[in-house]
């Protein structure tokens, strides 16, 4: 019962909020890992891929042919339970240099204050939340609110990231992943960055949901920009 309770207050909230907002083709929640699994050199092509991305001519172009022609973006950074990092606050995307305005303000933005720290766990459920709870802050409204996650190993930390997938996809979210392959720090055990069926499917069975969810894949951070690339392509391809 409370449970169903906070859900109907989220999305009584995000209504509210929404209906006072300039209409918006999407909100988009974009989530990078930054747990200890991802090294220094892989932050920094994780953070360049998506500035690179959002600014690219095919994505602009696929922006500008929406109904309304606009979408509305937040960067955000991420590791354990309390470890969530606002790079981006949320900027409505519109032409070319309202997308390079966006990724340079992805390029310059402070880097998290737990970087450099031994612990840094991977709390996907958690960013899942925040991103829920962002949505509500928006200053766009638009049906179509989609968390896209970013990550080189399973939720181990939190809450269930399962329930909560079905928490959001219940308030009409959809997450998408892109699951980096061969991270250059796994885990000891290996369970973490590499489990038992390959990290693809984890994300498949576990994290991903809503209508035309997807996991794209990067075989390592070098082709990371490339995809997250394909990715916004398909996500804005069916608008």
């Amino acid at each position: 019962m409370v449970r169903m309770g906070v859900m109907g207050f989220c999305l009584a909230l995000c209504a509210a909020t929404q209906a006072r907002g300039e209409p918006v083709d999407i909100l988009l929640c974009l989530a990078a890992d930054v747990s200890e699994s991802v090294t220094a050199q892989e932050y920094d092509l994780q953070k360049e891929g998506h500035a690179s991305a959002i600014e690219d001519p095919t994505v602009v172009n696929l922006i500008r042919a929406g109904r309304h022609g606009r979408i509305a973006v937040l960067y955000v950074e991420w590791a354990d339970q309390e470890q969530q990092h606002e790079g981006v606050d949320w900027q409505v995307v519109a032409d070319l240099p309202s997308a390079r305005d966006v990724a340079r303000k992805i390029r310059t933005a402070a880097t998290p204050p737990w970087i450099g720290r031994k612990v840094r766990n991977t709390s996907i459920s958690e960013v899942v939340q925040y991103c829920l709870r962002r949505f509500a802050t928006a200053p766009a409204a638009s049906r179509r609110m989609v968390i896209d996650i970013s990550s080189d190993g399973t939720n181990n930390v939190g809450a269930r990231i399962d329930h909560i997938r079905d928490q959001a996809v219940a308030q009409g979210v959809v997450i998408n992943a892109l699951a980096i392959e061969d991270s250059l720090s796994p885990f000891p055990d290996g369970t973490h960055t590499r489990p038992i069926g390959g990290l693809v499917r984890y994300f498949e069975a576990n994290v991903v949901g809503g209508p035309g969810a997807f996991v794209q894949v990067a075989k390592g951070y070098g082709s990371f920009g490339d995809m997250i690339r394909k990715k916004f392509i398909l996500e804005l391809a069916g608008l």
